[in-house]
């Protein structure tokens, strides 16, 4: 790559001279895909119309485009959606033409597409305007000559050819007279700013600063392009792969992304016992690359170094795939819990203990999910507790080689969690199940009733031990509506059920309803029948007598009600808060 900083511009350049000129273009392997929605292109070409019918006489800007001066062509560095697009455009338009045999429209803007250029050996080849990297320039190429495609197997591959679908529909709204005047105005009275740098990483700096109709530029698109262009060209193809591979770990069969990239890296980062914002990724990682030692110290590689960011890049791939299959929901139990509520900070810590042993792990998981029902339970923003938390991964991550710090780290946890603890309890007795909290009510009355008898509750159904309807059986509640509703949705009337009896119930009276809560598991059956499990000092011993609750001896009401609230207090506090 040059070393030369000096760059040019073409000022404003219309359509015609970008892919009717002297210039061809490629677009480099580091570039994202091509995702340009359905959206996008009937907005561009809605509002080159409009322009056009207000004054065919008007010029109308696209917003600009980067360049680096390449051997053959110019790499696209800033403007890969729109030539794309312009290209399908006129790749539609030629067939249009080509369809009522107008040889003139055709010889006029097939060449907007692809030329005729003589070899070293003066034979003529037709050489593509635009060129995509080699995974998706023979599909875009069969796409602008409208031949078949077959099989998209990219996320590129299937935008692109989801664009021509829509442009074919947009175009196909105008008669013959109308595409011609559509496709000259776009060709003569539409323009960018061309920006042309003879140094790759000059455009890359310029690529950062615009702001235009293309699709913003995010905060991994930096770090990929300040890493690729901080490579020796020898190395640039195989880090670059490197670098898509990882993605593809975020990615889905179908192209969507299973997280976003910059929440994975700011994970990443945070496990390694750094605060980053997603906002300031990029600029956290360039730091990175001017001091060997702040990298090393930071993330263990030399991110300026080819060797040090293929370890990097390769590091990012396996902690991705430990990262997605934690947020699978498939992974351990109190990480499946932990994301089942909704908390995916919980994965900086799956990420940050990966070396330890799976009894430090499971230690740690286990903390990590009490620490998480308190933020939950008490509707507190998980992110207050960030500033802490990338503290204590920093320490775990090097536990696997310092038991102190492993000690230090599970201390800071109990921490946090003994300073929820009051407010959470509080706020466990007082919980009212709204529909929008059936997953957390689920959980905790899962957790409430496997800690009594180790019974995968998974399957099973909220109860209402009063029901949701006012029946006749339950004329002795003399609440009103509204209270009688509060009373419903309150902890101490919830219970799990199998799913064949909870519709036997329904609004059946409490009498009707212990005939059924005989036969199931501790948490329904304690309301009916005194338990104990035949043994001495078991974890379901000790759980039982936590919960210290007495069956009912009458009829079922608000007093029986704030009775077993807090009986479930106190087994919740067994259950979360005793280490």
């Amino acid at each position: 790559m040059s070393n030369s900083k000096q760059f040019y511009s073409d000022g404003l350049v219309n359509i015609e001279r970008l892919l009717n000129g002297q210039d061809y273009y490629e677009i480099p392997v580091l570039q994202r895909n091509y995702v340009w929605s359905k959206d996008n292109i009937k907005d561009l070409i809605s509002d080159i119309k409009e322009s056009m019918d207000e004054d065919h006489t008007q010029d109308y800007f696209i917003g600009s485009m980067v360049f680096s001066e390449g051997k053959e062509r110019k790499v696209v560095v800033d403007g890969q959606q729109r030539i794309t697009t312009l290209s399908l455009i006129f790749a539609v338009a030629v067939a249009r033409f080509n369809k009522n045999n107008d040889t003139d429209y055709i010889g006029l803007y097939s060449p907007y597409l692809y030329k005729g250029t003589p070899n070293d050996d003066g034979v003529i080849i037709s050489m593509n305007r635009l060129k995509h990297h080699d995974k998706d320039n023979s599909f875009f190429t069969n796409l602008i000559n409208s031949r078949p495609v077959g099989t998209t197997v990219t996320t590129s591959q299937t935008n692109m050819a989801n664009a021509r679908v829509t442009i074919e529909e947009e175009l196909g709204s105008f008669n013959e007279n109308e595409l011609k005047r559509f496709i000259n105005y776009l060709a003569k009275r539409v323009h960018i700013v061309s920006m042309v740098t003879s140094d790759l990483n000059m455009a890359f700096r310029i690529f950062e600063t615009l702001n235009d109709r293309g699709a913003k530029l995010q905060p991994e698109d930096l770090l990929k392009n300040m890493l690729l262009r901080n490579l020796s060209d020898g190395s640039y193809d195989q880090v670059a792969k490197s670098w898509d591979n990882f993605i593809n770990v975020l990615t889905s069969d179908n192209g969507k992304m299973l997280v976003p990239t910059s929440t994975f890296l700011k994970h990443y980062v945070m496990s390694k016992g750094h605060l980053v914002q997603k906002a300031k990724l990029y600029d956290w990682f360039e730091k990175r690359t001017q001091s060997s030692t702040v990298s090393q110290a930071s993330l263990g590689y030399e991110i300026n170094t080819n060797e040090g960011i293929n370890a990097f890049i390769n590091e990012l791939a396996d902690e991705a795939k430990l990262y997605v299959k934690a947020l699978s929901g498939n992974f351990e139990e109190s990480i499946d819990n932990c994301i089942a509520l909704g908390v995916k900070q919980v994965l900086i810590m799956v990420l940050a203990a990966k070396k330890l042993d799976e009894t430090k792990r499971k230690k740690v998981f286990a903390l990590m999910e009490s620490l998480i029902f308190s933020y939950v339970i008490t509707a507190s923003r998980f992110n207050v507790v960030e500033k802490s938390l990338y503290k204590i991964a920093g320490k775990i991550r090097s536990a696997h080689t310092n038991s102190a710090l492993f000690d230090e780290a599970v201390k800071d946890i109990e921490a946090l969690i003994l300073d929820k603890k009051e407010q959470a309890l509080t706020a466990l007795v007082e919980f009212k199940m709204k529909k929008s909290d059936r997953k957390k009510a689920k959980y905790i009355l899962s957790k409430l009733g496997e800690s009594l008898d180790d019974i995968d509750h998974s399957g099973f159904t909220i109860e209402h031990i009063m029901p949701e309807e006012k029946s006749a059986g339950w004329k002795h509640v003399k609440e009103s509506a509204e209270d009688y509703q509060v009373l419903v949705s309150s902890i101490g009337n919830l219970t799990l059920i199998n799913p064949s009896g909870n519709s036997s119930l329904k609004n059946k009276d409490f009498d009707s309803k212990k005939q059924v809560y005989n036969n199931q598991t501790m948490l329904t059956k304690t309301i009916v029948e005194s338990v104990n499990t035949g043994t001495k000092n078991t974890k379901h011993d000790k759980a039982i007598k936590a919960f210290n609750y007495d069956p009912v001896s009458g009829t079922w009401n608000r007093k029986e009600i704030e009775r077993r609230a807090k009986a479930i207090r106190n087994l919740g506090e067994h259950i979360w808060f005793k280490f």
